[in-house]
């Protein structure tokens, strides 16, 4: 039988290109609309992946000691569930109250602070503006702390209360699980995409990178859960000796809000001493002082005397540097973008330095000689 003549292809190669890349824009698109659309369930997996990168280290030590890797997560997760579950089930439930408790403080018409806000307002008016406020700027005011108060009500009955959330605590455990049975083998797909002559210095990047944060991280989170057990335990004996409220809720809030530097520090030490000056029974002035002194005591102390043993000074960033990448992160991402802000600076700076080793190379006795020296002959030259 004879075979029927091949038919020309009705596509020209550069056609044939312009699909390709149509196809391929098309995927794109897709696969775009398709995070889009289950965007709200991405953060718990990556919050559950970054835990598991997290608690990664410790199983890699645990297959050095010769257990495989299932019985090695398996090891480290029961831990740190155990853990997690003790404190949540004794922490989490006087917590809710207190927090629930501070907001409604916040809520006209009755609430304690926007009473508070009320009379500042009008200190303003009579001792240093010496007349009213406008009315506008009164009434903006007022609406601020209405919508601020309602804003935090609503999300944290919402958060408390939906299926989803509670959904998210039952799952995040098992994607926790999984995810550190997969760290190692994403790791070694992304080095095996990369092109074989950039393979191994971007390898060493990445790993330098990722210890630099890791250790960072870790380290953190071990002095944001020793600054809220300190200062919590120092809120009770204020309590004792005052009979001050919320010592859970602002002794956890320190703990957590340690980990943006000066910031942190600073908003703890005003949220306490208000605290202690509007629910102290007794002696409300000498309370918040000595709330306001003690919190900023203890924050010094961990950052002169625990946090370099802790965590080193590993990230080498200059204050200056740190204050710029909190706030641009803050601008950002809000409060986790001030969380996160220290450990990515310091991982675009060792980038920099990596990219770049000459503009980082420091200076040394001999190179500042050298330049003076050159320096002093340029200028002696000039003179003559």
């Amino acid at each position: 039988m004879a075979q029927l003549p091949r038919l020309p292809s009705p596509w020209t190669p550069e056609q044939i290109q312009w699909l390709k890349r149509i196809g391929l824009a098309i995927f794109v698109l897709l696969v775009v609309f398709f995070f889009w659309q289950i965007r709200s369930i991405i953060p718990l997996f990556l919050v559950g992946f970054f835990i598991a990168y997290l608690l990664d280290p410790l199983v890699d030590r645990l297959e050095e000691r010769g257990f495989s890797r299932t019985s090695g997560t398996i090891a480290v997760f029961s831990v740190f569930f155990l853990a997690a579950l003790g404190l949540a089930l004794i922490i989490v439930p006087p917590l809710i109250d207190q927090i629930l408790s501070l907001v409604s403080a916040s809520l006209p018409p009755s609430g304690r602070y926007y009473l508070l806000a009320l009379q500042a307002i009008d200190f303003v008016e009579t001792k240093i503006l010496k007349g009213e406020i406008p009315v506008f700027l009164e009434q903006a005011l007022q609406r601020v702390l209405e919508q601020l108060g309602n804003f935090l009500l609503t999300k944290l009955q919402g958060a408390i209360s939906t299926l989803t959330g509670l959904l998210s605590l039952v799952v995040l455990p098992f994607i926790v699980f999984f995810s550190l049975q997969v760290v190692d083998p994403i790791r070694e797909r992304i080095r095996w995409w990369v092109p074989t002559e950039y393979r191994e210095p971007l390898s060493e990047l990445t790993k330098e990178v990722g210890q630099l944060v890791g250790r960072y991280v870790r380290g953190y989170i071990v002095l944001c859960f020793a600054v809220g057990v300190t200062e919590t335990l120092f809120l009770t004996v204020c309590r004792w000796l005052f009979g001050i409220d919320y010592v859970l809720a602002v002794g956890i809030f320190g703990g957590a809000t340690y980990a943006i530097p000066y910031f942190g520090a600073l908003l703890t030490t005003l949220i306490g001493g208000l605290v202690a000056y509007t629910t102290a029974h007794h002696h409300q002035i000498l309370c918040a002082v000595i709330v306001a002194a003690g919190l900023a005591v203890i924050n010094q102390a961990f950052d002169w005397l625990i946090m370099p043993r802790v965590v080193g000074r590993q990230v080498g960033l200059h204050p200056l540097t740190v204050l710029f990448a909190v706030m641009a992160g803050g601008t950002m991402l809000g409060i986790l973008g001030m969380l996160l802000a220290v450990p990515i600076a310091g991982a675009v700076k060792i980038t920099l330095q990596t990219v770049f080793p000459k503009h980082f190379a420091p200076m040394t006795e001999e190179t500042n000689a050298v330049k003076m020296t050159t320096g002093n002959c340029e200028k002696r030259g000039e003179e003559q």
